[in-house]
């Protein structure tokens, strides 16, 4: 999936963060956190992600092989025909001409194919090192007869070629250390082949390794030292690996990779040890660490969410803190677009199905209500639209990290110091006017009012209220009516916006509390009896889904 893309006022003002549980978004690491790694070979990751590795490390390979085998062509060009003599031929320059085409060749066609099948692979790595193992073969040969036959001496064999052929080997391709052994003692056995045929061909080079064996053990003290070297680094590498994934696991579940970024935490796909389940796993940032109100609000969040089980509210599995106290909690893996991306992507939805989305909003809203919590930070980037269990068009309410209990005998002792009068919780955008005033008994009906903002985001692209400054959004929020959805949307196709469509998402979005829907219950039996209700539906969701984002389905375990 691709990143959530905020604008530049649709922030959170409360160190809170929202939860972009998507799968494998392209957000930057900022953070520094010590989680955040990449996936090697070697990992228990899919064979899909290790082909992925190796071909771009083949690719890597295969371009940067037929760079330098490009630089190398031009000079012995220029060297055989500018020069009065030629030592090497026409048909070693012919061979290097083809040998540096054929490696551009594989780097460009890797760069080009989606996904390489693991045989394509094979065959692709046999001609980036083959290739230039026959090129070196050669060389060496015609090197050693030239020597002989123009010196009548083995001054030192040409090892330069073999050595970089080896470490680019160990460099770039990701396999474990014995098979890079091989692979390099199977190269090694090329430059002896070489010279044995050169010694067998000319009396010359045999007479001349005959009076001197001092190249020879030159050569074998050049290849030990240079495969000693290129498998002890890998070996080194591979077992840095294995400290990275004893750091990348907390608890019972292995981090794979981030996902997501917020304020408070960062989310990580993550595994189940035992059972291979996907999770996503919220951990709280290290600099955050130290500040015991971010921490309760940390917990505060697991505890909230944990009581939530509708199927429209993200699920949380298991909560627990590591030996060094980094706080994270698991929450289930869900694949699919945010409503912002979904909204981006595809452009303003149809009436009918923000009336059959909006519905979910508010099923997953009146049990958090019912169970006397308010979000306070609902908006597109929260809500999450995804198949589950053969459903299409799900959505799932994510990110209680402002979650706020409205009873006083639902507070415990720490959260009565989690909000500072005066501060702002929430996002500009979606923010109620309550909230955007700093007042700290915002109840339920701020959630009726961000639930209207975004459902005015769905129909038209925007928010109800758009700025470069976020104090001109707010004052927005505290002093002017928005226009109606259908008179934002006149530019734009597709169906129209119904009048009673208006009024209910207008009467959302009132400045006083008291005129707005007083509950989700109300605001679901208001879109219910909308003429758009009922014109969207699961089967018109699944052809939607099958035809437009086939390539976003991926299992959830």
């Amino acid at each position: 999936m691709s990143a959530i893309v905020a604008s530049p006022v649709d922030v959170t003002l409360d160190a809170a963060s929202p939860l972009a549980i998507q799968s494998r978004p392209e957000i930057p690491d900022s953070s520094g956190s010590r989680f955040d790694m990449e996936l090697f070979e070697g990992d228990s990751g899919s064979t899909q992600q290790s082909n992925s590795l190796v071909q771009s490390r083949l690719q890597a390979a295969a371009l940067s092989l037929g760079f330098g085998f490009a630089i190398f062509a031009t000079w012995t060009v220029l060297r055989e025909f500018l020069s009065d003599s030629q030592h090497l031929g026409n048909a070693f320059v012919a061979m290097e001409i083809l040998s540096t085409a054929a490696l551009i060749g594989v780097g460009v066609w890797l760069a080009r194919v989606p996904r390489a099948s693991a045989s394509c692979l094979f065959w692709c790595e046999l001609m980036i090192f083959g290739v230039p193992t026959l090129f070196f073969s050669v060389l060496h040969y015609l090197e050693m007869i030239f020597m002989a036959q123009t010196f009548d001496l083995i001054p030192q064999m040409p090892m330069s070629g073999w050595i970089l052929l080896i470490f680019a080997y160990a460099i770039f391709v990701p396999r474990s250390w014995n098979r890079i052994l091989t692979v390099v003692l199977t190269i090694c056995v090329f430059p002896f082949v070489a010279t044995s045929l050169a010694a067998y061909f000319h009396q010359n080079v045999l007479d001349m390794l005959r009076y001197d064996q001092s190249c020879l053990v030159e050569m074998v003290l050049s290849l030990a030292a240079t495969v000693f070297t290129a498998v002890t680094s890998v070996r080194m590498i591979s077992y840095l690996r294995g400290k990275a994934d004893e750091a990348r696991e907390l608890g019972r579940y292995r981090l794979k990779e981030k996902i997501g970024s917020g304020g408070m935490g960062d989310v990580y796909l993550a595994e189940h040890r035992l059972m291979k389940r996907p999770c996503a796993i919220k951990v709280i940032r290290p600099e955050k660490a130290g500040d015991p109100r971010a921490i309760a609000r940390f917990e505060r969040e697991v505890r909230a969410t944990a009581r939530l089980n509708h199927w429209n509210s993200v699920s949380i599995f298991d909560y627990g803190r590591t030996s060094d106290g980094t706080f994270f909690y698991v929450m289930e893996y869900l694949t699919g677009l945010s409503m912002q991306e979904l909204v981006k992507r595809r452009g303003p939805l149809s009436p009918a199905r923000v009336v059959y989305l909006l519905t979910q909003v508010c099923n997953a809203l009146n049990e958090a209500h019912a169970m006397q919590l308010v979000h306070r930070d609902i908006k597109p980037a929260n809500l999450m639209v995804t198949e589950m269990g053969g459903a299409f068009d799900v959505v799932k309410l994510l990110d209680f990290g402002l979650a706020k209990p409205i009873s006083d005998s639902l507070k415990g002792a720490e959260d009565s110091e989690l909000t500072i009068a005066g501060s702002l919780t929430g996002s500009p955008l979606y923010m109620s006017p309550e909230q955007a005033m700093g007042e700290i008994k915002a109840d339920h009906r701020s959630d009726i009012y961000a639930v209207g903002g975004v459902a005015f985001y769905m129909l038209t692209g925007r928010p109800p209220f758009e700025g470069a400054a976020t104090l001109k959004i707010l004052l927005s929020h505290l002093h002017e009516m928005p226009i109606a959805p259908s008179q934002a949307r006149k530019q734009s196709s597709g169906a129209p916006i119904s009048s009673d469509l208006d009024q209910v998402i207008l009467k959302c979005l009132s400045k006083s509390a008291d005129d707005r829907f007083q509950s989700a219950r109300e605001l679901q039996e208001a879109l219910s009896a909308l003429p758009e209700s009922g014109h969207w539906n699961e089967r018109l969701a699944e052809q939607w889904w099958t035809c437009n984002c086939s390539h976003y389905q991926t299992q959830n375990g």
